[in-house]
């Protein structure tokens, strides 16, 4: 037995070679006697192999081993073949243009896995060989938070929010430096198209997931009405018809509800009980009280509105609660009870505003809120808020709504900015197991014309500042 070993061939330009690999097939003795059959041998098997040109400029490779009654077919292109282990076989190739039989080594030695396949037929690339598209991918990883959600430990669930959490986005952008930088590139943007200042910053602005306003107002109330908060949406456009639509959603708002927990102490005590009515609308009661009270002619308008923003503060604080919701019935009725609302085109209207419907085969029908709806909430919530202290929350008001809303104290001033409010920052005193505090926390007030002097400020004037991008400097 020799024991020199075979010189291999050099290939020439290896990393430009296809990945190519070779199918050894063993034909049956039974059930062919042709003479082709007969006089064909494992190792002198016939291969056929075709090549073509895909979009990347790279061949494709086919082999297909011919003889006996079963014909082998494979790919060796697939994603799946990209992480196995290597090899070192060589093929034979004829190119028929150049008339020649080239030998070379399998492109990135890699030993690929062949399935038999029947000729003629389509095989769709499946498992990690499957391309997949965005919505795809965004389908595989609902489900997989879901099944974090129903059967994650504790920590799994805690890695998957800060995750997500790390995810910088559009629909997640809606303060601070982020939107800032975001706001600047519109602006920039806006410039380079010729636009004017006007323009550039009408264009921003609707990057900003704030409830619908008037920029022009100089009063809270007008900032942000109820005909744009429960209006049909920008869309739709403004004026009486959105007013006519608000009207009538705002009928199947509690409005009445809030007049009698004003005036009935123990009505206010039960619903505090029954945990029916958010405690921050329960703390905002005494004041409707005193103006339902009161003999002052200006003071009925003031109550009336005052009963209708606690009312949409409450409805909205119940959607905030709730960021999921199953329904377990026939059109609307499990979504009325869930909400506490009394008519189906009002949780129409709350539904398709603040929630994302999913339909899921095991799961039934939910209805789910993305980030960039809680920011949105967010800003419903704090806008009525606003209003229904008539443009300014002093700092144990600004607190009982910080404790309402579970937030921190400075990220909740940096949300009422964004909504136009001014917010100072101050220290509080609360007493904690018997020791006197003093807590960080802040004042807010929107539209408040300190100056009798000047022009009155409007809402735009006190948005955030928009950075617009500074030209290059040396005229280049």
């Amino acid at each position: 037995m020799s024991t020199a070993k075979r010189q291999r061939v050099a290939v020439e330009h290896a990393a430009g070679n296809a990945p190519v690999c070779y199918l050894p097939s063993v034909l049956s003795d039974a059930g062919d006697a042709s003479p082709e059959a007969e006089q064909t041998a494992v190792k002198r098997c016939k291969y056929t192999l075709h090549s073509r040109r895909t979009q990347h400029s790279s061949v494709e490779l086919v082999h297909a081993a011919l003889g006996g009654q079963i014909e082998y077919v494979g790919r060796s292109d697939a994603d799946e073949n990209a992480g196995v282990q290597p090899c070192s076989y060589a093929l034979a190739v004829y190119r028929p243009g150049a008339a020649k039989l080239q030998l070379l080594g399998v492109a990135g030695d890699r030993l690929f896995r062949l399935d038999s396949r029947l000729p003629g037929l389509v095989y769709a690339p499946t498992g990690a060989g499957a391309e997949d598209d965005e919505g795809s991918r965004e389908v595989r990883k609902l489900a997989a938070k879901r099944l974090v959600d129903e059967f994650g430990s504790t920590r799994r669930r805690r890695q998957l929010t800060a995750r997500e959490a790390g995810v910088v986005a559009a629909d997640r952008i809606s303060g601070g430096e982020a939107v800032k930088e975001l706001l600047g590139e519109v602006a920039a943007k806006g410039q380079g198209e010729g636009l004017t200042k006007e323009e550039v910053q009408r264009r921003a602005f609707s990057h900003r997931t704030i409830p619908p306003h008037d920029p022009s107002a100089t009063h809270p109330s007008a900032a942000y009405p109820l005909e744009l908060l429960l209006g049909p949406g920008p869309e739709a456009g403004a004026g009486a018809g959105a007013a006519a639509a608000a009207e009538a959603l705002l009928k199947d708002l509690n409005v009445g509800t809030m007049f009698k927990l004003a005036e009935d102490e123990e009505a206010a005590q039960e619903a505090a009980q029954k945990e029916s009515v958010h405690p921050y609308v329960l703390s905002r009661l005494p004041l409707l009280r005193q103006l339902q009270r009161s003999t002052d002619p200006a003071a009925r308008p003031r109550a009336r509105t005052r009963a209708r923003y606690l009312a949409l503060l409450g409805t909205l604080l119940r959607l905030q609660a709730k960021p999921v919701l199953v329904v377990k019935e026939e059109g609307l009725a499990s979504a009325l009870k869930e909400l506490r609302v009394r008519s189906e085109p009002l949780a129409e209207h709350l539904l398709a505003k603040f929630y994302v419907r999913t339909s899921d085969p095991l799961r039934g029908v939910r209805y789910e809120r993305p980030d960039a709806l809680k920011a949105l909430l967010l800003g419903y919530v704090l806008a009525a808020a606003l209003v229904l202290e008539e443009g300014f929350m002093d700092r144990e008001q600004f607190e009982e709504l910080r404790r309402g809303l579970k937030m921190d104290a400075p990220k909740l001033a940096q949300a009422l900015q964004q909504l136009g409010a001014v917010c100072k920052a101050t220290k509080l005193k609360v007493e904690r197991d018997g020791h006197v505090l003093e807590l960080p926390c802040y004042t807010a007030s929107l539209l408040r014309q300190t100056d009798p002097t000047r022009p009155a400020k409007t809402l735009a004037d006190c948005f955030p500042e928009i950075r617009l991008a500074k030209g290059p400097k040396g005229g280049r």
